[in-house]
């Protein structure tokens, strides 16, 4: 990742614990690729034995740079698009997306990825779960 790419993430991420921390109940998503895992993803959890298809995430196979297509105002439709059809919607309108990124050696990680609209219906932010999600979409685009 080169270092003004590193910056900015490090900014954006700034800029929206600041706000959060102002109002979190109110705070706007207004940029991409943030890491917020406190912003209420889905969880799935069971011990081992209990596990069956009802915690599977597959996600939707897509590539970095298909995710990186994703912009501030973008419609639904392209957003779909480019990352597939979202797996549930939130009360806000925000709608969650579990991503598979390939890996090296055929492997992939499995994301969650949430996006917001504005009252037109098009995309205001995105936010990340994990840390090694937002890396691997920034980091591919150097």
């Amino acid at each position: 990742m080169t270092i003004l790419k590193r910056a900015t993430a490090i900014v954006l991420g700034s800029v929206l614990t600041i706000a959060m921390s102002i109002n979190p109940a109110t705070a706007d998503v207004t940029e991409l690729n943030v890491l917020a895992p406190e912003k209420s993803f889905p969880r799935v959890w069971r011990d081992y034995p209990a596990m069956n298809a009802e915690f599977e995430r597959p996600g939707t196979l897509r590539s970095a740079a298909q995710v990186r297509s994703v912009a501030i105002g973008n419609s639904k439709q392209q957003l779909v698009r480019a990352v597939g059809q979202p797996v549930s919607a939130y009360p806000d309108g925000s709608w969650n997306f579990n991503i598979a990124l390939l890996l090296p050696q055929r492997n992939r990680l499995i994301c969650q990825y949430r996006v917001y609209f504005d009252d037109e219906e098009r995309v205001v932010g995105t936010i990340w779960r994990r840390p090694q999600c937002v890396e691997l979409v920034i980091a591919s685009g150097t």
